[in-house]
């Protein structure tokens, strides 16, 4: 029993490993906001409408679709999961050569002010090698946007209103933040030109301190040897009487 159990947990593993193993994803871009080009495309059966090998598509039941192909073949999907711009389905019955399947169509903005429609999907082969499943899948997804890009007319005012606006207010912004700069370096010039102010104001200050320093200590100088001329002066006239005064003496 317990052999029976780890062969079958081996198995389990085994298949989980080998889900989905193959992969497809196409993208376009598209000359239109995501808005607008979800408007024509985005709704669950509006596939018969822009994808070329889509005869009709029937969605009486909610959450599931069935696509009958020009070639005379059915598919059946269910809806499993939706976005503002996307939804995801899976395969429950059709011609292809595919199980396991499961896809998303998403529209997202792209760095250009365009949309990339992209369409993915992740799949297992029946009844085919990988390589024949992938290139079927690539070749309905190829057909489907491309037919999106060229043929698919999307309205103006969807597709321009949102752009125009979201470029009005980054130029809003761009403006705001230019006079915020504008301001911030005005200040900032005012500042250094005030700042060059005071540095000449004290250099000449300090100038002028410097010249009155030397000019008193000049007078203090003169002054001084002034002083010093009237002592000798002085002295040399008392030394003159003096020896005046000691001649009558010797006679």
């Amino acid at each position: 029993m317990k052999i029976f159990k780890i062969l079958v947990a081996c198995a389990g593993v085994s298949a989980a490993s080998f889900a989905n193993a193959a992969e497809v994803r196409q993208v376009a871009e598209i000359k239109a906001s995501p808005a607008a080009v979800w408007a024509k495309i985005g709704e669950w059966c509006a596939i018969k409408d822009w994808h070329p090998a889509i005869a009709s598509c029937d969605a009486g039941k909610k959450g599931f679709r069935t696509l009958t192909l020009k070639s005379g073949g059915k598919i059946l999907e269910k809806l499993t999961k939706t976005g503002k711009y996307s939804y995801s389905y899976e395969i429950l019955e059709s011609p292809l050569p595919v199980k396991n399947y499961q896809a998303t169509l998403i529209a997202k903005p792209d760095s250009l002010g365009t949309t990339d429609l992209t369409w993915t999907a992740k799949f297992d082969p029946k009844g085919k090698s990988e390589a024949d499943a992938v290139a079927a899948i690539k070749g309905v997804f190829e057909a489907g946007l491309k037919n999106v890009k060229d043929n698919v007319k999307f309205d103006a005012t969807p597709a321009t209103a949102p752009a125009a606006t979201a470029a009005a207010a980054t130029a809003a912004a761009t403006a705001k933040d230019a006079a915020r700069m504008t301001s911030r370096e005005e200040r900032q010039k005012k500042l250094e030109a005030a700042k060059l102010y005071a540095l000449e104001k004290v250099a000449k200050a300090k100038e002028e301190f410097a010249k009155a320093r030397a000019t008193l200590a000049e007078k203090a100088k003169a002054a001084a040897e002034a002083a010093k001329a009237a002592y000798e002066k002085a002295k040399a006239a008392m030394t003159q009487a003096a020896k005046q005064m000691e001649e009558p003496k010797k006679n």
